[in-house]
């Protein structure tokens, strides 16, 4: 049997040696996580099957924020889950918030092959430089119109690439959301009105946006038991990017696909 995946948990302390050093050797998947953060826990266990899958070939570390603010200062960290890959000394790659399983798989593969050697990587452009990056950046930022871009971008350098689906589904949910920012106004929209569908609808994308999915999908549900008709199906149209977002291994996924198709039927 190959080894087994190797896992650790990094600290100020062992950073240095455990990961940065550690690098050279093997890339390091870094995840960024509280115990507070509900998205975090969804994402662990997501990665945690994937190191299982590749069986030691990369390093998974974890950084609890709440026990190591330096490094979350040292990063930026400013949204959790948060995943650096480090291959060589330098972050390559990263990503923010729940990601599908392939993608996060076809980030790997960029840097593991399959025999397990380390990939060179000598002409690879840097993270920031690649068109999926900056879609996912100028998302967290709410930057609708540059993530259109970087997205037109990266679909025309690579029409298959597996987190086009995701990035197109957290754009739509940026545009919903800022065009109805005011967050309590929703709210406050919805006590008034339960059936104020467009309300409901903003309310969700907001909270998809701020990772919280379980809500998010609980309220695009609603939104497809109470009106069919608003925006084109689109409670309906919402989970489908969620689960997109999300991917088929999340628990959500599965149990809200069964929602809706007992609602259909």
């Amino acid at each position: 049997m190959p080894e087994a995946a190797q896992k650790i948990v990094a600290t100020v302390a062992n950073f240095m040696t455990d990961v940065v050093e550690a690098s050279n050797t093997k890339p390091v998947l870094v995840d960024f996580w509280a115990p507070w953060c509900g998205p975090c826990r969804t994402l662990m266990p997501l990665l945690d099957r994937i190191a299982d899958e590749y069986e030691g070939r990369f390093i998974l570390a974890k950084v609890n924020t709440e026990e190591q603010p330096p490094l979350a200062a040292h990063f930026q960290i400013r949204s959790i889950p948060t995943v650096l890959l480090i291959h060589q000394g330098e972050v390559v790659e990263q990503f923010v918030g729940l990601q599908p399983e392939p993608a996060i798989k076809a980030l790997l593969d960029r840097y593991v092959s399959t025999a397990g050697e380390v990939v060179e990587t000598v002409v690879a452009a840097p993270a920031s430089d690649r068109p999926e990056y900056l879609a996912a950046r100028l998302l967290d930022q709410r930057d609708a119109e540059g993530a259109a871009a970087a997205i037109e971008a990266l679909a025309n350098s690579r029409a298959d690439h597996p987190q086009l689906g995701a990035l197109r589904a957290r754009l739509a949910f940026v545009q919903t959301a800022n065009a109805r920012p005011d967050v309590m106004t929703l709210r406050a929209a919805l006590e008034t009105n339960p059936s104020d569908a467009a309300a409901r609808h903003a309310l969700a994308a907001h909270h998809a946006l701020a990772g919280d999915y379980g809500t998010a999908l609980a309220e695009w549900l609603e939104l497809m038991r109470r009106d069919r008709k608003f925006g084109d199906d689109a409670g309906r149209r919402a989970l489908l990017q969620a689960f997109e977002v999300l991917g088929e291994q999340d628990p959500l996924v599965t149990q809200y696909r069964r929602r809706m198709a007992s609602l259909l039927h």
